[in-house]
């Protein structure tokens, strides 16, 4: 078959370069405009289901944090006082020294030879100076009170070498001033003490005789002798430990005198008071735990001194 004059050679329905740019670009555009289609649905079948409202979103509960708590103030301008121990108050033998404890109890005195009928007491406990008051210690109550010394003395000294002796020469009325100068100056009320203490503490629990027992011993006291040192005589000690009851120096006690019919006796005005324990001066008759004389108050002599008591509170007895 015979070509056709004027036509150029080449492939049949090839296309032109400018249609195919023109293709190209539809291609594009369509492309893009299927994408927008597309995501526009896409939004649509999905973005409205899943997107939360605000009102409808899920709220969140402020906690609040923790507040730190408040330092402890500490005052810096008071101190507070420390609370004080309990101490045990301390007993009238550990507050003045030289002093034996006496427990209460009956006391049975007085009978044969006393002139006095059988008497049973019942005294509460207290406690005793272990010996008589010796000369040094009555010196320092008349060196601060300038109280009379006791006859023998020079001014306000005593005679050499008899610092341990029990005092003598003093009156009951100077017994009682002692007594009262020492309350003061210890802060503890001393007192004479009554018959009945006198012996509890002489006799003790047993009620002896003499302080030592019931048997006289030579070597705890010496009759007819002359006064010594306290305690010069380690036996002549009372069940309670007090020392030189009897036979040392007769001993004031509170006690007024009294008749038969219980009347207080007196001579001239001035009372008559009671003596106890007998003197180292004395025969062995007149030495012993109810030996006793009456006296007046304001007599004193050379073989008669005196010792005191602290009486305990009713519940410490």
């Amino acid at each position: 078959m015979s070509m056709q004059q004027g036509s150029k050679p080449g492939k049949q329905g090839a296309a032109s370069p400018g249609s195919s740019k023109l293709v190209f670009a539809i291609v594009w555009a369509s492309s893009l405009f299927i994408g927008a289609v597309l995501g526009s649905s896409a939004w649509l079948l999905f973005g409205s289901h899943t997107r939360q409202r605000p009102e409808e979103s899920a709220k969140i509960v402020q906690v609040p944090e923790p507040r730190p708590a408040p330092e402890a103030t500490i005052d810096t301008t008071h101190t507070p006082e420390p609370t004080p121990p309990v101490v045990a108050s301390p007993t009238p033998a550990q507050t003045l020294a030289g002093m034996v404890s006496v427990e209460g109890g009956e006391v049975i005195f007085g009978g044969e030879g006393t002139g006095m009928p059988v008497r049973r007491e019942q005294v509460g406990a207290f406690d005793i100076a272990e010996t008589e008051v010796t000369n040094e210690q009555y010196r320092e109550f008349v060196v601060a009170t300038g109280r009379k010394p006791p006859q023998g003395w020079n001014g306000q000294e005593f005679p050499s070498g008899t610092a341990a002796v029990p005092v003598t020469g003093v009156s009951w009325h100077d017994a009682v001033a002692y007594c009262e100068w020492l309350s003061r100056k210890t802060g503890t009320k001393v007192e004479l003490p009554t018959e009945a203490e006198w012996e509890r503490a002489a006799r003790g629990r047993e009620n002896y005789k003499y302080p030592w027992g019931n048997e006289w011993n030579e070597r705890a006291v010496q009759a007819e002798s002359q006064v010594r040192p306290v305690k010069s005589f380690p036996e002549n000690k009372s069940p309670f430990g007090a020392y030189d009851m009897a036979g040392s120096v007769w001993e004031w006690v509170a006690d007024q005198a009294r008749d038969h019919l219980g009347r207080p006796k007196s001579q001239h005005g001035v009372a008559l008071r009671i003596i106890k324990g007998g003197s180292a001066e004395e025969e062995q008759l007149f030495i012993s735990n109810s030996a006793r004389h009456e006296r007046l108050a304001s007599m004193p002599n050379n073989t008669l001194g005196f010792r005191y008591i602290v009486r305990r509170p009713k519940e410490a007895s």
